[in-house]
């Protein structure tokens, strides 16, 4: 019977980890999803990091602990300029829809106004 040391669950959790994050990015479309798949691949790695930090049984090594912590903090401010960039593109993208469909009325209203009053002076004449 194979027995499961720490480090082994956290290598195969990041493994599972790191195919739900790459099934997430590379088969949705939403910058917000792929946002989110990308910080489950970042928690794979985490996760590796810190396995790989306890593999000897008697001694733990601190310095991928302090780069995992590095790295949270990394993709915390990541993720909000990214959320941040979502945002703005979707409000821009809203602006430039609003501004078009007010120009396709404008022209709606300018063509039916020229009707109007080309159907009026043919029934003058």
């Amino acid at each position: 019977m194979i027995m499961l040391t720490q480090s082994m669950l956290y290598s195969i959790c990041a493994a599972i980890l790191l195919a739900i994050g790459l099934m997430g990015f590379l088969l949705t479309s939403d910058f917000l999803r792929k946002l989110l798949a990308l910080n489950v691949i970042g928690m794979a790695i985490f996760m590796v990091l810190i396995a790989a930090a306890s593999a000897a049984p008697n001694a733990i090594d601190p310095i991928p602990h302090a780069m995992v912590l590095t790295g949270i903090v990394v993709a915390a401010a990541g993720t909000a300029l990214g959320l941040n960039l979502a945002s703005k593109i979707a409000r821009f993208a809203r602006s430039i829809q609003n501004e078009n469909s007010t120009q396709r009325n404008k022209t709606v209203s300018v063509e039916k106004v020229r009707s109007e009053k080309h159907t009026s002076d043919g029934k003058g004449k």
